[in-house]
């Protein structure tokens, strides 16, 4: 289960930065920006659930050693997510004026 939950979570943290920036490049704003941000959010949530699995595990040695490099990773996508899609935002509002 930590694979999938793991690989879904990269995947679907990758698919945020990519249909931001498809975002950015189409200028779509509304809906690669909403799939942008659905993407990110189901990304955390597979983290959380990876987390939960370890804990029903009783791994929490696992936990210890890799909650730093998920935190990390998490603050990382998110604010990358947020920075590509508000340039887009940015980006299609200045095509509109």
């Amino acid at each position: 289960m930590s694979v999938f939950f793991n690989s879904a979570s990269l995947i679907l943290g990758l698919a945020a930065w990519a249909f931001a920036i498809a975002a950015i490049i189409k200028n779509d704003k509304r809906c690669h920006s909403f799939i942008s941000f659905t993407a990110c959010n189901l990304s955390l949530v597979f983290q959380i659930l990876e987390i939960h699995n370890r804990v029903n595990l009783g791994d929490f040695s696992a936990i210890m050693d890799t909650i730093g490099a998920v935190v990390l990773a998490s603050v990382v996508m998110s604010s990358v997510t947020i920075i590509i899609n508000l340039a887009a935002l940015f980006r299609a509002g200045a095509k509109n004026k």
